[in-house]
Parts: structure tokens; sequence; C-alpha cells
């Protein structure tokens, strides 16, 4: 299915508008650089964008959830989350018999690295405490416990 140019040129605007608007709004500073155009295995054009810039995870997680897109044709669908995309958050709709895709690369939070802590050691505690027995004379504790005063349900 090959559609005129007219729509691909349409749905580019319409998509490349309302991410602008939606940025401008929200002060958000995520952009769209280029487009890229392929067919899908449906044979329906697909316009691809990768999403660039900063906080893009949040920008597509917040344009999924909160922008309108006015979708008024038979056939449109609304923007959903495509979890079949290996290493890639894809934000997909149909916009006119084309398929409409926002994306951006995942990546993988740093490992946080361990570091070996040199715990400081204060002597004069520490001699303290040694000096100090914690059981007295026949493994007892040097302190008493405090028993709990039960006290009978009326």
């Amino acid at each position: 299915m090959t559609l005129p140019a007219p729509a691909l040129d349409e749905a580019k605007d319409h998509a490349t508008r309302s991410w602008y608007r939606f940025m401008d709004v929200r002060g958000l500073k995520a952009r769209i650089p280029s487009w890229q155009t392929r067919t899908a295995p449906d044979g329906a054009p697909v316009l691809s964008a990768e999403v660039t810039g900063q906080g893009v995870a949040h920008a597509l997680r917040l344009f999924a959830s909160d922008c309108h897109l006015a979708l008024a044709y038979p056939g449109d669908l609304r923007p959903q989350f495509d979890i079949d995309s290996p290493d890639r958050t894809v934000l997909v709709w149909r916009y006119r018999g084309v398929w409409v895709e926002l994306w951006h690369p995942d990546t993988a939070p740093a490992a946080p690295t361990p570091v070996q802590a040199t715990p400081e050691v204060d002597t004069a505690l520490v001699s303290a405490a040694s000096r100090r027995p914690l059981l007295g004379p026949g493994g007892r504790l040097t302190f008493t416990r405090n028993r709990r005063k039960t006290t009978q349900s009326a």
C-alpha cells in the first residue's frame, strides 16, 4: 500500500507540530532533529524519528499520556508504546494511514561501583569499650532486664 507524498507530509507536519507545541507548553527540551521513512511489514508507510535532548524518556512518557492528538480519520489509532522493539522505547500511532513513531534508545543506568570504605576508629572509644565487660561473673549481663507489667483485659 503506497500513499501519496502529501499524506506522508501531512502526517509528518501533524506529528511535528503536536510534539513541539506540547514541549513548549510543558517547558521540556526534547527535540526531533530528523525523520526517516520506511515501509512497515503490512505495506503501510512509517515515519520514524529519534527524540533527542534532555529528559527524552520523561518527555515521551508525558506526550503519550497527556497530549491530545487530533485523530479524526477512519483507521487512526491513539499513541501507544511498542514493546517489541529491542533496546529502544517506541511510541507509535497511526494518522491517515501512516504509522508515526517517536523513539529514544534505552540506556541502562551505570552500575554503581563499590567503594572500599576504610573505617576510622576512635581509639579512645575502643579502649573504653574493651575495659568494660558486657558479661559479668557467671556469664550474666551486667544489667537487669525490665519486665513488662501485664494487665488483664476487662
